[in-house]
């Protein structure tokens, strides 16, 4: 398409972080000339949809090992247990890239229930002290992953996907904010009216007529 090959020069800058906006103004005042039907949401809609993914997986990290010492202590059959059931929980996140939460572990090792619910929070925070796993800061619904995963907080992915919704649509509702980014429901529904608070306390977003959400940098 036409408009790829114009922001084709531009996006080594984008991906390093250039401001969008400032970046959209030297795309139109460069191409002025050559393009005067140029658009200002088409070059938006364009740069967003080649800028380079800001999760990645990092393969180059050694992993560390389970740390077998801190249940020295116990028996051998009971150390043996332990150490069998650390292994199958490492194995369940790393099957995991894109994250899985305390409950969804217990499920597939079938040990949903009040025995092992204790043992596995405590599993879980040693193994991610030890660096054998990860863990996001979402306080609502922890996910955990695998030791070479870049993790990227939910709660500012959620910021970013609603500021990516403004930018490309122009003025939303909240319903339909949620509805763009796919978060149209239960939990993720009230992920998304925090992101918009927050956005809209630091000035980056303001509400306007027909109780429409609009972006302001």
């Amino acid at each position: 398409m036409e408009i790829d090959n114009i922001i084709k020069p531009y996006l080594r800058a984008l991906n390093r972080g250039t401001d969008m906006d400032s970046l959209i103004a030297i795309v139109l005042d460069e191409n002025a000339s050559a393009y005067p039907n140029l658009e200002v949401e088409a070059i938006r809609g364009a740069l967003l949809a080649a800028k380079q993914p800001q999760v990645v997986e990092i393969k180059t990290q050694l992993k560390p090992p389970i740390n077998g010492l801190r249940h020295r202590g116990l028996p051998r059959k009971e150390y043996q247990k332990v150490m069998k059931c650390l292994t199958d929980i490492v194995e369940v996140v790393d099957n995991s890239q894109s994250g899985i939460t305390k409950t969804g572990i217990l499920r597939i090792l079938r040990k949903e229930n009040s025995h092992w619910r204790p043992k596995m929070t405590r599993w879980l925070y040693e193994l991610c002290e030890d660096g054998v796993i990860q863990r996001d800061k979402n306080m609502n619904k922890e996910c955990y992953y695998p030791h070479d995963a870049h993790v990227e907080n939910r709660e500012q992915v959620m910021h970013r996907k609603v500021a990516e919704a403004l930018q490309i649509h122009g003025d939303l509702t909240q319903n339909q904010i949620a509805i763009k980014i796919g978060r149209n429901g239960g939990l993720n529904r009230h992920q998304v009216i925090s992101a918009i608070d927050d956005l809209e306390r630091k000035g980056f977003l303001q509400k306007v007529e027909r109780s429409r959400w609009s972006w302001c940098i």
